[in-house]
């Protein structure tokens, strides 16, 4: 009876114990990070715990507040099909620069391979997904730009890093953590 009493105590203390460890913590957010949440996504978005999250544009973002260099995630429904991520991107390629005085285009890793760029293996969420890196002058201050996009079914979404030209690098680590988290 007695050894009855010590294995229910026991038991009662490990159970405690496995639910304070795991009350208020996502088990899901990897270390150093916090997840971006909206009833509205059907995403896992995380962002480094350090940089403040922003629900107020009405689209999921966090910015550094520092020098507020911030990632974006935007979805849109496509008003047609596309063959893939690399004609989607063409399209909008040639709306930016049409838009934008100041664009200037640096560099596109596409899941469309040619003969001169292979395919590259970039992912997001598991999808296949192309990466476009490019500058915007607005007035006097420039701003670089990479936006990783990717399709799901009827949907396009775009994962957007802004930075001052001058602050671009010293985050990108923060954002290559955070396209590689990215999950559907």
């Amino acid at each position: 009876m007695k050894t009855l009493k010590i294995i229910i105590a026991l038991s009662l203390v490990l159970i405690m114990a496995l639910v304070a460890v795991s009350c208020g913590k996502d088990s899901d957010v990897p270390k150093g990070m916090q997840k971006i949440e909206s009833e509205f996504v059907d995403y896992k978005f995380y962002v480094p715990s350090t940089w403040t999250v922003d629900k107020t544009s009405g689209f999921l973002s966090a910015y550094v507040p520092d020098d507020k260099s911030n990632v974006s995630m935007m979805t849109m429904t496509a008003t047609r099909a596309y063959k893939d991520v690399g004609e989607y991107i063409d399209e909008y390629l040639t709306e930016l620069k049409n838009t934008y005085v100041g664009f200037e285009f640096i560099e596109a890793e596409s899941l469309v391979p040619t003969a001169e760029k292979p395919k590259t293996g970039l992912t997001l969420g598991g999808n296949e997904a192309a990466r476009l890196v490019y500058k915007i002058k607005i007035g006097d201050t420039t701003y670089k730009y990479m936006q990783v996009i990717t399709a799901s079914g009827y949907y396009i979404y775009t994962l957007t890093y802004t930075a001052l030209i001058d602050k671009y690098d010293s985050h990108i680590e923060d954002v290559n953590k955070i396209i590689t988290e990215f999950k559907f």
